[in-house]
């Protein structure tokens, strides 16, 4: 990579830029190595321009939101990072909405749920922005950006702008054809296809309730990344058949008041893996949370213990080492 032409270009275009950046103050959990160009264009034609000439000039690029999806490990240093986090406007038009594709769920949720629209209560705590969504198929409480995907306008790796619709996407659970990689290139921005819901008092309401459920039953958004593992059941082992014997006859004794933390407790015990105990969420066992900086090596031994417990495990954050 020639930094003397990519800082022309960048100046030129006025696209604002960091040169060797730590991640560790840029991501969500606070991790990575040094990334020799972080760029974050303003619009969506700068978006474009940029992607365009990184492609161009084949430099090896990575596009990221607001991260909340993606575990960057120290080792990982990349050349270029491209934040989309800026690129963030929107229309609402009846029964179209249009958004660029760094656009805030949680924004657009709130605001399309004041406006009467439906099936947006349970994005209100997703974070992220709506184009990772699209490309994660992510959701919750029955909710997802996805279900109402119209179509995409995307960037290929040889420069051309077309626009995709719903079935390119080939999703499956909290993936696609994008994160898979069977498609190559950028989300540009996101067309919604919505309508007005028939009781919007009762969506509120949903809503409301699903803020309730996210405080009692997940961790806050602090380093961490939410769910890392679906599509998941417990294996059909003695130490499993142990841990709910166990759990069992200790929460109808009543020695137990927190359910949750004792099963994983027990597990880590019987596993072997008691030294994660501090990394695991006491509120459920598929959430892990970087405390520290031992976090990252942990984080290794948490997803062999996951496999021994669990079978049928699909992660669903990304890993860039």
């Amino acid at each position: 990579m020639t930094k003397h032409l990519l800082n022309s270009f960048l100046i030129h275009y006025n696209i604002p830029f960091e040169e060797n950046v730590s991640l560790s103050k840029k991501t969500w959990i606070k991790t990575g190595g040094i990334c020799s160009y972080w760029i974050v264009p303003q619009t969506k034609q700068q978006l474009t321009d940029l992607c365009k000439y990184l492609y161009a000039n084949r430099i090896k690029f990575d596009v990221v939101g607001q991260t909340s999806n993606i575990f960057i490990h120290s080792t990982y240093n990349p050349e270029v990072i491209v934040s989309t986090i800026k690129v963030n406007k929107y229309t609402i038009d009846d029964s179209i909405i249009t958004c660029d594709c760094g656009v805030s769920v949680i924004k657009l949720a709130k605001e399309s749920l004041d406006k009467g629209y439906a099936g947006f209560y349970g994005l209100v705590g997703l974070p992220g922005t709506v184009a990772s969504s699209v490309y994660n198929n992510a959701g919750c409480f029955n909710c997802s950006i996805s279900s109402m995907l119209d179509s995409v306008e995307w960037l290929s790796p040889n420069g051309s702008v077309q626009i995709l619709n719903q079935d390119a996407f080939a999703f499956t659970r909290r993936s696609s054809a994008f994160k898979r990689k069977e498609i190559e290139g950028v989300l540009l921005s996101v067309k919604l296809r919505v309508t007005k819901a028939d009781d919007i008092e009762e969506e509120k309401k949903k809503s409301e309730e699903t803020i309730i459920y996210r405080k009692a039953n997940q961790e806050g958004p602090y380093k961490n990344l939410g769910s890392c593992f679906c599509e998941m059941s417990y294996r059909r082992n003695v130490r499993n058949l142990i841990t709910n014997l166990f759990v069992k006859a200790c929460v109808g004794m009543k020695i137990v008041e927190d359910k949750r933390a004792f099963r994983k407790k027990t597990l880590l015990a019987l596993y072997g893996y008691r030294d994660l105990d501090h990394y695991i969420s006491d509120k459920s066992i598929i959430t892990f949370v970087w405390r520290d900086n031992g976090a990252e090596q942990k984080f290794k031994r948490y997803k062999g213990f996951m496999n021994k417990v669990f079978k049928d495990l699909v992660q669903e954050i990304e890993e860039k080492q």
